[in-house]
């Protein structure tokens, strides 16, 4: 499970989830920096680096404004081939900004900026195909076109 950002884990927790709990630790950015290691200690969290980049980043992640765009990042540096993607809407489907739903009101109440992170999306989608990873996007609404689409049934008969 990633989230990248202290608001959000402040917010979401106590969550029931059995497996890892990651989150990024910002590179020169100490304000973040700290903000961030409280939240780690504080929910017990795995961390990765990160910074603002473009595209693919190594050996730590790029930011891309979002959670999605991190995880996605984290996987390549596992060593992923191969990545499904799920609930990737980028889009206000049925009125939502989330694929979830919105956030309520409060800090976590923030406007998605979908077309910065097509941009941003792009960039990454370039890095993992000439690292010969292949990322499919399997959500049922999506505005996000620089992946093959693939519906997750078909996708895991194979």
């Amino acid at each position: 499970m990633y989230a990248c950002d202290a608001r959000w884990w402040d917010h979401h927790e106590p969550i029931e989830f059995a497996g890892e709990k990651w989150t990024q630790l910002p590179l020169n950015e100490p304000a973040l920096h700290t903000q961030q290691m409280a939240v780690i200690e504080k929910y017990g969290l795995r961390s990765i680096q990160g910074g603002h980049g473009s595209g693919l980043g190594e050996p730590h992640i790029h930011y891309g404004s979002n959670s999605g765009y991190q995880a996605i990042n984290l996987a390549y540096l596992w060593g992923a081939a191969e990545i499904i993607l799920l609930g990737y809407d980028m889009q206000a489907t049925g009125g939502k900004q989330h694929w979830f739903g919105d956030h309520p009101d409060g800090p976590m109440k923030v406007q998605s900026h979908y077309d910065s992170w097509m941009t941003d999306y792009s960039r990454l989608a370039d890095g993992l195909a000439r690292a010969g990873v292949e990322v499919i996007n399997c959500s049922r609404a999506t505005a996000l076109t620089c992946f093959r689409q693939a519906v997750l049934e078909e996708v895991l008969a194979c």
